[in-house]
């Protein structure tokens, strides 16, 4: 189309020339000249030009908001007389609103059950920009499931006030955010307030460390003489008795099934395993607030490794943090049978610990890995998710009412 222009220019130069019409050569004269410039312009609008994206936060719980900060800035002298920002959610991670956001409703959603639509952008801004100015655009992201999303790659299109060029340039760079599982109420899977600790044994089988003095607390009757806290005592009123830490902490193993139907011919269904995945990060939530050690093993793989998830029981909000983070980023498929699982880990738990395993699929298989391990002394819970409660271990022969 420039091309015609140029011609154009050319023509009436020449003519404005030829009759004496200077004011026609003029005008012919600036014709190619414009272009000239409209080139020139659209060749350096995008250089120098920075885009940045700003969470408030990079983790957070299904169905809970995030903010998120976007800005553009022109750092040259060049004014941009118009710039199309483009700003995507990787294809997991497709959004469940229109595609055009009024200003005062601006809203994402992170959810993965919409197919991604190539082409689709989720942000699409168009402003001018002056020399080093910056603007910015404020969006409230609704995370309805839990898993990775990625923000971007972006794309930036602008060109010369006329409209005769247009330049692109894409920016790969990618902003994560982590979704964790939605917790579930303990009431909604059919459970106690007391689930996984009831019935665990805390006594004779716990320790206590007469050298890891943590606190004192008043004498009783019952306590030794080697019990007292003379120091605490003397500083005050009262008879005191030392408070030790166990040499043996009680711990609650994780096991989760990724799968949702005994057989693979079955069919996968995801709600069921999201829902798995949601009881097995509200249990650690519980056990960790009961400041129990705290594992996770699940029939399923790191994501981009071929490394199995095993975490061994840990206290603190590390091992809280790493479990809820597996929980996030786990697969929907299993990659060995869940019976396979409890049996190959049996034998390295720690002595005495509570053994919670949760599937949709109790197979007659896990049923029977889960009797051995009561065999063995540990106190193992069984919980069906599609079910919604615990499965109650079989009641032993000649005890029957």
């Amino acid at each position: 189309m420039t091309y015609y222009w140029v011609v154009a220019g050319v023509v009436l130069a020449t003519a404005g020339l030829a009759v004496g019409n200077y004011v026609v050569a003029t005008l012919g004269l600036l014709l190619p000249i414009g272009v000239l410039v409209a080139w020139l312009w659209a060749r350096y609008a995008l250089d120098r030009l920075e885009y940045a994206r700003t969470l408030s936060i990079d983790r957070l719980y299904a169905g809970e908001r995030v903010e998120l900060v976007v800005s553009l800035t022109n750092n040259k002298l060049l004014p941009v007389a118009w710039v199309v920002v483009e700003d995507r959610l990787d294809s997991s991670s497709a959004s469940s609103g229109d595609s055009y956001i009024p200003p005062e409703h601006r809203m994402l959603a992170l959810d993965p059950d919409r197919p991604y639509a190539p082409g689709r952008w989720e942000i699409h801004e168009a402003v001018s920009l002056s020399w080093y100015e910056r603007v910015s655009w404020s969006y409230s992201v609704l995370c309805p499931r839990r898993g990775v999303h990625r923000i971007g790659p972006t794309m930036l299109r602008s060109g010369d006030p006329f409209g005769f060029y247009e330049r692109e340039r894409r920016l790969s760079a990618t902003l994560e955010l982590l979704v964790y599982p939605r917790l579930i109420p303990i009431e909604e899977l059919g459970l106690s307030n007391r689930f996984p600790f009831e019935g665990a044994r805390t006594g004779a089988a716990i320790l206590d460390d007469l050298l890891n003095i943590v606190g004192a607390r008043p004498y009783s009757e019952t306590d030794t003489v080697r019990q007292v806290h003379w120091r605490a005592s003397a500083r005050g009123v009262q008879l005191q008795s030392k408070v030790l830490r166990p040499t043996t902490e009680l711990s609650v193993v994780l096991f989760l099934d990724l799968a949702s139907n005994e057989f693979a011919w079955q069919g996968a269904e995801a709600e069921l395993t999201e829902r798995a995945i949601s009881a097995t990060a509200t249990i650690a939530h519980r056990i960790h607030a009961a400041r129990w050690s705290l594992g996770l093993y699940v029939n399923g793989l790191h994501t981009g490794t071929h490394e199995r998830v095993r975490i061994g029981p840990s206290r603190g909000d590390d091992s809280l943090a790493r479990v809820m983070e597996v929980l996030a980023r786990a697969p929907v498929f299993p990659t060995m049978k869940f019976s396979e699982l409890l049996r190959t880990e049996r034998r390295r738990l720690p002595t005495g610990a509570t053994v919670v395993a949760v599937t949709a699929a109790p197979t007659r298989e896990v049923r029977e890995q889960v009797e051995l391990y009561r065999s063995a002394g540990y106190n193992m819970r069984l919980l069906d998710v599609r079910a919604a409660g615990e499965v109650a271990p079989p009641v032993a022969a000649g005890r029957a009412s």
